[in-house]
Order: C-alpha cells, then structure tokens, then sequence
C-alpha cells in the first residue's frame, strides 16, 4: 500500500515539473531555410562623418555576389540592434581602385554579454566607379581596422 502511495507522488510529481517546463514553439527547418535575406541600401555621404555612439562589431568575412555585399559579423548582445552601411566615393588611387565604407552597429544600449553572430546583406550598387558602369573592379574594404577586403566585379 505504501508503494503504491508512494509511486503516485512520484509520478505526481513528474507531472507537476514537467507541466511547468516553458514550452517554444518549434520552427520547421524547411521554414528557417527559405526565409529570404533582407538586404538593405548602402547610405551614401558626402564625408565620412560617421554618427555617434558606434558599438563594436567585429567582421569575420565579406563576400561579393552581383551587387550583394554579405558581411558575417560578430557583436554582443541579446535585443535587436541595427546595422547601417556607409559609404562615400573617395577611392583610392590605385588599379583596381579601392574604396572604404563603414558599417556602424547600434546596440540601442543593450549591455548583455552574450556573442552573437549575424549575416548582413547590403546592396552596393551605389559604390559603382563614376565612368566605369560596365567590366570594372573595385576592391572593397569594410571598417578600415578590420583588414578584410573583397572584389565588387561588375
């Protein structure tokens, strides 16, 4: 009699903790997959008179397709945070020309330590060389400290 008392608390008790378990709504993979990257607009300046505050972000790589500029970028944070692409035509004198643009990450304040990685697509159709619309190169470099660098051929 004791056991069986003792194994309906017990199972009493699974139920209780597991019921009590948040439960996320699942995301099939298929639906993550086919989600379309948004791909914003570089912002054009006359200067490179960035705004301020800007947090920190590390770029782990860039690459070129077409006019899609992808840049795979590290930051810390939990919230939302913005990124913005800027950029002038101030290109170096050099064969292939080269030309810097600035992206600039806002945290919105968000003091959350936690690493997180995310892949920003920018179209830099704007950046295209003043006489050359056709079989040209430039080599684009983003945030000058970062030493990353990739060919826009159009």
């Amino acid at each position: 009699m004791k056991l069986i008392k003792l194994s309906g608390i017990v199972i009493c008790s699974l139920l209780a903790t597991s019921a009590c378990k948040s439960k996320k709504p699942a995301v099939a993979a298929d639906e993550a997959l086919s989600a379309e990257p948004i791909v914003a607009n570089i912002q054009m300046k006359e200067t490179m008179l960035l705004p301020k505050p800007i947090d920190f972000v590390n770029i782990n790589s860039l690459s070129i397709t077409g006019d899609i500029l992808e840049i795979d970028a590290t930051f810390s944070g939990c919230e939302k945070h913005d990124f913005t692409l800027y950029g002038n035509r101030a290109y170096q004198k050099s064969l292939p020309p080269k030309i810097g643009l600035a992206l600039i990450h806002d945290a919105h304040g968000d003091k959350c330590r936690k690493q997180s990685t995310k892949k920003l697509y920018f179209n830099i159709k704007d950046i295209r060389y003043p006489t050359k619309q056709e079989d040209y190169v430039i080599v684009v470099y983003v945030n000058q400290n970062s030493g990353k660098s990739a060919d826009y051929k159009y």
